[in-house]
């Protein structure tokens, strides 16, 4: 009977370290046994705002085609099929990236893990992307908190905010064809976060238009970090292509 008891009380306290492990930070690592366990849960974390984002996503599909029910079942269906084909490359593709690696040792499941890790954050920031204050290149300007706009030869380019999203809308337009959208883009993550749910604050200010495009500060704060921190940016503009977003190394307030 003693012994029972005391099996039990060894049980109640590896379940208590292991409780104890999936709460601390594993952005500081002090073991190398932090490595693999923090993959893990890295792993399990970024595929629930995963299954969050695509959720959303399909919520915002159905809530913006209510004046059309068929075509938002259509679309629905569209970014189902679209989810099943990505899972499937994201999960033949990372394996690829342990090759070199000893199958069975911890090593190779905890490479495939930090690419799934990778490719999911990537691709919950683009799924929150998707219709979020309108569809297509449609801006609620009822709701504009700042904006801008500059001339790039033939087009003309101009940034807007909307009071409540983090996110920065680019486009640029065609001043001789009555203002029409000639391209858009919606910048609403970072480093494969969103900045809805991926950090504690961010967005972005300070904006300059120059030759080579749009420069921007973006400023982060971290779920769990030191405070905030500012980057350089500029989202480089060719005529009528707005370019992906290009930040410096990152500055403590």
């Amino acid at each position: 009977m003693k012994s029972f008891s005391g099996f039990g009380v060894l049980i109640i306290g590896l379940l208590a370290t292991s409780v104890v492990f999936s709460e601390e930070d594993c952005k500081v690592i002090t073991a190398s046994a932090q490595v693999d366990k923090c993959a893990a849960i890295a792993r399990k974390t970024a595929d629930e705002k995963l299954n969050t984002s695509y959720k959303k996503l399909l919520v915002r599909l159905e809530s913006q085609q209510k004046a059309d029910p068929e075509q938002g079942k259509a679309f629905m269906a569209l970014a189902k099929d679209a989810q099943r084909a990505w899972i499937k490359l994201r999960d033949t593709n990372c394996p690829l990236e342990a090759t070199n690696i000893e199958s069975g040792v911890a090593a190779h499941t905890t490479t495939i893990n930090n690419c799934i890790t990778r490719m999911s954050q990537e691709r919950s920031a683009y799924l929150d992307g998707i219709v979020t204050d309108g569809s297509g290149d449609e801006i609620n300007f009822t709701k504009v908190s700042s904006a801008g706009i500059s001339r790039f030869g033939d087009v003309v380019s101009r940034y807007v905010n909307i009071l409540g999203s983090p996110c920065l809308n680019v486009q640029i337009l065609a001043p001789d064809g009555g203002w029409r959208v000639l391209s858009s883009a919606r910048f609403c993550s970072f480093d494969g976060k969103s900045f809805w749910d991926g950090y504690a604050d961010a967005g972005f200010d300070g904006y300059v238009f120059a030759a080579d495009g749009l420069h921007l500060t973006l400023s982060l704060t971290e779920l769990r970090g030191n405070g905030e921190e500012h980057r350089e940016c500029v989202i480089p503009i060719q005529g009528s292509a707005i370019k992906e977003l290009k930040c410096s190394a990152p500055k403590r307030a």
